[in-house]
């Protein structure tokens, strides 16, 4: 059915305003009729009685989630007309980041950092870690206090793929804009470095006003685009977080509480001079080898990797660099430059070594037939 202004929903929310849609579902604000109350209802798309079954016991998992850069949501209901489930939540009237696309002043930008880094921080503490997974400006509201807060949290990759089917439909562009390199793999399986990967993507629009890499994500990047920066009026160490977040190798980006971290020295300090970023920022995009640089990334064809080691997320030394030794091969993922470096060591070795075992093995024969 199509949802107009006066409708009442469930007998209790009289729908006001529409405020946006989506690929999953569509946003008004709403009053409750029982507590006089202005509240944002977010209605999703039909589902038949397994996805609904599938979407309340997400909803049972994330309902603990208390955290100052979350929206949580209050109530889930199904409408009894057309069963579609909807979420009621805080109602934010300054709206989503997005509206300061290509106007926001480094100073909001480092809170931006900051409050979004400081939610995904503890989505990605939970056990098992909550990914995200669609982290853009359109997502972030704005509290009546100023901060930042996540919303369309806890959506397991299983109900989006759910959903999408429902809808007769795939990632929109705008979601495929914050999606990394990663994302366009074979095999991707969600990872906590891809949350960061979308909230660079974010900064870059936050402070440009344009998508990064003509809105196609990490897959042009794929292909050996360079890293955009940010415009002269912002910091070198804002362009450090933001081309770090990109990186084009997923276990180079940082943590989600390192970027929270070094956002909060930043609004706290008082000098001008802004501390220096903390992990390693080398995220030049790599080169393409010639044999692949100009093959359709459709047509490439795939190398053979040996079996895949367990999945692991990037660990944090004493130094705060983050590194991952053992990102898995057949997920799309490209090993770390030091276990290539490794690997290119060893092998050089080996053919020593087999050089002068067949050279003894050789002369021994010959001293045995004379």
């Amino acid at each position: 059915m199509q949802y107009k202004e006066g409708y009442l929903l469930d007998n209790r929310y009289k729908l006001l305003k529409f405020v946006g849609s989506g690929s999953f579902g569509e946003v008004w604000v709403a009053r409750d009729e029982e507590t006089d109350l202005d509240v944002a209802v977010k209605i999703y798309i039909a589902m038949d009685e397994k996805g609904l079954e599938d979407f309340k016991k997400e909803f049972q998992l994330s309902f603990d989630f208390n955290h100052t850069n979350l929206l949580h949501a209050n109530y889930l209901g199904v409408n009894s007309e057309d069963r579609r489930p909807y979420l009621v939540m805080p109602y934010c009237p300054d709206g989503s980041v997005s509206r300061f696309a290509g106007e926001m002043p480094e100073r909001k930008l480092w809170q931006f950092v900051h409050d979004v880094a400081a939610g995904l921080a503890y989505l990605h503490h939970q056990n098992p870690p909550v990914i995200h997974q669609d982290i853009k400006p359109d997502n972030i509201l704005i509290l009546k206090t100023g901060d930042y807060v996540i919303t369309d949290f806890g959506i397991s990759k299983q109900l989006r793929q759910s959903m999408r089917q429902g809808a007769a439909q795939l990632n929109s562009a705008g979601a495929i804009s914050y999606m990394g390199p990663e994302r366009f793999s074979k095999n991707f399986m969600a990872v906590k470095a891809s949350d960061i990967w979308s909230l660079g993507a974010a900064i870059y629009e936050l402070a440009t006003g344009d998508v990064p890499f003509c809105g196609l994500g990490g897959s042009l990047q794929k292909q050996g685009a360079d890293m955009p920066e940010l415009p002269e009026s912002y910091s070198e160490e804002m362009n450090i977080v933001c081309a770090s977040c990109m990186a084009m190798d997923t276990w180079a980006r940082p943590t989600a509480a390192q970027l929270r971290d070094y956002a909060a020295q930043v609004l706290s300090s008082r000098s001008k001079k802004l501390p220096a970023v903390p992990w390693k920022h080398d995220v030049q995009p790599r080169e393409l080898a010639p044999s692949t640089a100009e093959v359709p990334p459709q047509e490439a064809p795939a190398p053979e990797q040996p079996a895949p080691s367990p999945a692991v997320e990037p660990a944090e030394d004493t130094a705060g660099v983050v590194e991952n030794l053992e990102a898995p091969a057949k997920s799309g993922f490209v090993a770390s430059e030091r276990l290539q470096e490794k690997e290119s060591t060893i092998n050089p070795l080996l053919v020593v070594l087999c050089a002068v075992i067949g050279l003894a093995v050789g002369a021994g024969l010959a001293a045995i037939i004379i």
